[in-house]
């Protein structure tokens, strides 16, 4: 029997969760082909990114900021601002960790601005960008606007509450 795309998304995520990362990426993989058949494209979006995800954590770099790139091109194609922001993000998190800064500077401020204009329902999203720039600004060598950004996202970490990012935030500073 095929599965439905929200049986797929349902596995794929769920094998995530329990960290069995090739299954999840067979089920985004899958997810991908059906969505493209159908002409899915807001799905197909979302199983790029699942894609990508699963490609991140495998290890797998390269193929994680590829997927991350379409989902980006499609999800500004439909005009969908969180999921962009969040494709965004997260493809300028993979490259900066391949230490491709200058690529992923403008897709994390692209991403900042967009969470901005989000307001009070994106508050985690903004700090958990701001993070990420942080720490591409003090991979450059730009401390003081690496500071700067640690600063707020701290505040914003303590406004939801995310003891984890008040803590990381908290050792950058002092660092």
């Amino acid at each position: 029997m095929t599965e439905t795309l929200k049986e797929l998304f349902a596995r794929g995520y769920q094998a995530r969760r329990q960290n069995e990362l090739a299954e999840s990426r067979a089920a985004f993989f899958e997810a991908v082909r059906k969505a493209a058949l159908e002409a899915d494209r807001p799905s197909l979006a979302e199983a790029l990114c699942g894609l990508a995800q699963a490609e991140h954590g495998i290890g797998n770099l390269q193929a994680a900021a590829h997927q991350f790139s379409n989902a980006v091109v499609l999800y500004r194609e439909l005009g969908l601002q969180e999921r962009l922001a969040f494709a965004l993000r997260h493809e300028a998190d993979v490259l900066r960790e391949l230490l491709k800064f200058t690529e992923a500077e403008p897709l994390y401020r692209e991403a900042e601005e967009i969470y901005r204009q989000l307001g009070e329902s994106a508050r985690l999203d903004l700090a958990n960008t701001l993070r990420g720039l942080a720490l591409l600004n003090k991979a450059t060598a730009r401390l003081e606007d690496s500071k700067a950004l640690w600063q707020e996202a701290r505040q914003l970490y303590s406004i939801c509450h995310v003891e984890a990012g008040i803590e990381e935030c908290d050792k950058q500073l002092t660092s």
